[in-house]
């Protein structure tokens, strides 16, 4: 007779076998369900004619909460600046396949080039940092950002890895892909080619893919619940743009088969356009980056091609020539059946049916029968937490119950409370049951009695409130806090846990809200301050004091922001440290949530001498301009103005005309070298009424911020025929090197070709070819240390032929590179001059690089 007991590890397979047929016996319950609501009739026809009530875009939403529902890997990119995501690829996996996608970039861009304003490196990477998540939205991923220094272009990984720290750039993207757990990582950066980020961002991506899977690299992360995570598979483009160094591995993947193909110009049947064609309006929202074309272009290859860099150990095989990245990976049996089961796949065909009703039902039907419930504890709790917020998604969107949060105000003040309004409506075609409402963040105004029945069509208002501390950290201006976790504010939070035909699910409102201060300085200009001999602001450069009675000023424009609904009374101090003089004060008024400009005279003397070897030099001078209120000796807030000074002198009696590009920077350089400046339009270069100026320049990429002045380039010409000094600033091979295609003609008076080189090095010397050169020597004499303390970089796009009437009187080069000898070039042509500059001018007159001015004042002196 046998044993009537069992081992325990019988018992255990037992009780597993039970629980999968009870779990199976569920789907198929649920399966049947749906298959009975496609066939039966809808009483009333109400919800035949649902999604026909609701926006197109509510009706896609639906489509793709349920595409969701039947994929649980997710996918992540990793790319080195905004807008180097292969936005095509993430929109196919997304928008086609429903898998779960993000992006994690090393960097914000902050040391890029800004095609539409004037900000710069912080301000830069905060506008494209939100230009970054329209694009996501768009292709339905999420961006994280590494946080690391974007210092400008970099021609080698060696060098970003010195900036930004190996080990700390690596323990960054490690943590990021501990915590978002990709079974597959995407990356368009290759090690070898390239610029230097790209290059440090594909080697990272190498090195996280196993050290991410390894206890022993950067244990202190595993804590709190944080666990190692193996990826599956790593791909790197093919051919991606700005070329490959890993032809070899691209060869070889060839000849395997271990390719992936995207198509990304098949059709979204839903959205009625190509993955490309969301692709680019993604890229279109990279505007600081663009210009971008409207449709798409010729160029654009029609499929992308990925090859396998990296599998995991016990990953299986990649099958030859692969539809998806995810081919040949699946689930244990026991996942599959509770996160791709039979139920979540049979939801979809509801949507043909245009029924929002059947769809409600299954989902509920799909709730009540635990669906995405993890049994037993798992290390894949994660995956089972993604499903179950796409379940709820689901829900949510096919109730139509929708909730919106908004504050009263622009901002959080500290030691204020803000109010909010919680706006909950029932756009679908069931009554529904508001159990309870958990705020983050927020409390209510009045005691809420639960549960809140809430009927179609209805809406209810819930008003709350925040308090916010005193010692809030402030995360405005947004360039300040690009670094430190609140450059996108404090996040706020409801989230309303609606029931319907006794099915639970969470609908949230979420918002984000800038902590400031109650009166915040938004800016000042100009900042910095540069002083020279000509500034009719400071004492004589030989004498330390002011003469009697005089009283020299200088104008601030201060954009004020009261953030209150109240109005605000107070003053504006202006200190420094120096001169000795007391704190000027100007009282100012502002009303409830008024922004305006105000202007601002600080008069006295804005430097310091100091005798150096018995000469006596100005000094750097900070001025601090407090905002505080009436009856109070605290501080709103601040900002501080740098004071520079440099020896610049210019030649008597000029008058500037220049083309604006995108910036302020040229107006505040000229005012500061004293001379007169008038802003020119195009319609001032047609009318050909320019004999009245100088010297004429062209701010940096001029052309491109006023296409038309090509038509009208030939005045400047006559201009320059004529006599007068035509200066212009660099601008790209595409916006300048003639094309007949785009009616571009050559644009300066003897042929210049723009290259691709650049000098990168902010600190690379500088070789004077031809030191007796006008322009090195009047009417400043131009010295090696007038290219001292430059930041960023020298130059970029330098010409790569020009005509023999140009001279070239600088080169200067990157390391272990040849030298560059286009990045200042002037000839004569008729009676007057014209000078063509690939040096990044306009970055060192706006940081107040003393150099930067006194070669200006050269140029604009040239020939006089």
């Amino acid at each position: 007779m046998k044993s009537r007991i069992q081992k325990p590890e019988a018992r255990s397979q037992n009780k597993s076998k039970t629980v999968l047929l009870y779990e199976r016996r569920v789907w198929l319950a649920l399966v049947l369900l749906v298959l009975s609501l496609i066939a039966a009739p809808v009483s009333g026809q109400r919800s035949g004619t649902a999604l026909a009530k609701n926006s197109e875009r509510n009706a896609v939403e639906l489509y793709q909460s349920l595409l969701d529902l039947q994929n649980p890997w997710t996918v992540m990119c990793i790319a080195a600046h905004p807008d180097d995501e292969d936005g095509a690829t993430l929109t196919v996996l997304r928008r086609k396949y429903g898998a779960h996608t993000v992006t994690v970039f090393s960097t914000y861009g902050e040391g890029g080039q800004n095609a539409t304003g004037p900000e710069l490196y912080e301000e830069l990477g905060a506008i494209r940092a939100r230009e970054t998540m329209q694009a996501a939205e768009i292709q339905g991923s999420e961006a994280y950002f590494l946080g690391l220094r974007d210092f400008g272009f970099s021609k080698s990984a060696e060098e970003a890895f010195r900036i930004w720290g190996h080990d700390e750039a690596l323990r960054r993207m490690v943590l990021k892909i501990r915590q978002l757990r990709p079974d597959i990582i995407i990356t368009n950066h290759d090690t070898t080619s390239g610029h230097g980020h790209h290059q440090a961002t594909g080697r990272l991506a190498l090195e996280a893919f196993d050290a991410a899977a390894d206890p022993r690299r950067f244990p202190e992360q595993l804590s709190g619940g944080l666990r190692v995570w193996q990826t599956q598979r790593l791909f790197v483009r093919v051919g991606s743009p700005g070329g490959t160094g890993n032809t070899a591995e691209e060869t070889e993947a060839r000849r395997s088969g271990l390719l992936v193909s995207i198509d990304r110009n098949e059709r979204d049947q839903l959205r009625g356009v190509t993955y490309s064609e969301q692709a680019l309006r993604a890229l279109q929202q990279h505007a600081s980056q663009g210009p971008w074309p409207q449709t798409l272009p010729a160029s654009w290859a029609s499929t992308t091609l990925y090859r396998l860099a990296r599998s995991a150990k016990n990953a299986p095989p990649l099958p030859p020539n692969a539809q998806t990245f995810l081919d040949g990976i699946s689930l244990s049996q026991s996942l599959a059946d509770t996160l791709t089961p039979l139920a979540a796949r049979a939801l979809l065909p509801l949507y043909s049916s245009n029924e929002r009703e059947s769809v409600l039902s299954a989902l509920v039907a799909a709730r009540k029968g635990g669906l995405f419930t993890a049994r037993l504890r798992t290390s894949d709790q994660p995956r089972f937490q993604l499903m179950t917020e796409r379940l709820n998604h689901a829900l949510a969107t096919a109730s139509g119950i929708n909730a919106t949060l908004t504050p009263h105000t622009d901002a959080l003040i500290p030691g204020t409370i803000t109010k909010f309004s919680l706006k909950i409506s029932n756009a679908g075609e069931s009554n529904a049951r508001i159990a309870s409402i958990n705020l983050r963040g927020l409390k209510s105004v009045k005691r809420l009695n639960f549960p809140l029945m809430l009927a179609r069509g209805e809406t209810v208002t819930v008003e709350l409130q925040s308090t916010t501390s005193r010692t809030a950290s402030i995360s405005v201006p947004h360039a300040e806090h690009l670094y430190d976790g609140k450059l996108f504010g404090e996040e706020l939070a409801a989230s309303i846990n609606v029931e319907i035909d006794g099915a639970a699910f969470p609908v949230s409102a979420t918002t984000r809200v800038d902590v400031a201060p109650a009166v915040e300085i938004a800016s000042i200009t100009p900042s910095p301050l540069v002083l020279t001999r000509v500034t009719p602001i400071i004492s004589s450069p030989t004498t330390a004091v002011l003469s009697a009675g005089s009283e020299p000023s200088v104008e601030f424009t201060l954009r004020l922001v009261n953030h209150q609904n109240q109005p605000f009374s107070g003053e504006i101090i202006i200190g420094g440290t120096a001169p000795k003089t007391a704190a000027q004060r100007t009282a100012i008024t502002l009303a409830a949530d008024e922004a305006r400009e105000v202007k601002i005279q600080r008069h006295g003397n804005l430097t310091v001498m100091d005798s150096v070897r018995g000469n006596v030099h100005p000094l750097p001078n900070t001025l601090t301009f407090d905002v505080v209120g009436n009856g109070s000796s605290g501080i709103v807030s601040q900002r501080r103005v740098r004071v520079v000074w440099s020896d610049a002198r210019v030649a008597p009696n000029l008058h500037v005309g220049y083309i604006r590009s995108v910036d302020d920077t040229l107006r505040s350089a000229l005012a500061a070298l004293g001379v007169q400046a008038k802003e020119l339009t195009v319609d001032d270069v047609r009318a050909g009424d320019l004999q009245n100026y100088q010297a004429i320049i062209i701010d940096n990429r001029g052309y491109l911020a006023h296409p038309e002045l090509v038509g009208a380039n030939s005045h400047l010409m006559d201009y320059v025929q004529a006599g007068g000094t035509l200066i212009v600033f660099y601008h790209r091979t595409n916006e300048w090197n003639p094309d007949a295609r785009a009616s571009r003609p050559q644009l300066a008076p003897y042929p210049i070709i723009l290259g691709n080189s650049r000098v990168t090095d902010e600190n690379a010397p500088i070789v004077f070819s031809e030191p007796q050169h006008p322009l090195l020597n009047y009417p400043n004499k131009i010295t090696p240390e007038d290219f001292a303390g430059w930041i960023q970089e020298r130059g970029l796009y330098y010409p790569e032929k020009w005509d023999s009437h140009y001279s070239a009187p600088l080169a200067m080069n990157d390391e272990k590179e040849p030298p560059l000898r286009g990045g200042l070039l002037a000839a004569d042509y008729g009676r007057g001059r014209y000078i063509y500059t690939s040096m990044v001018w306009y970055r060192q007159l706006r940081a107040g690089i003393p150099g930067a001015f006194r070669v200006l004042a050269n140029m604009i002196s040239y020939g006089r």
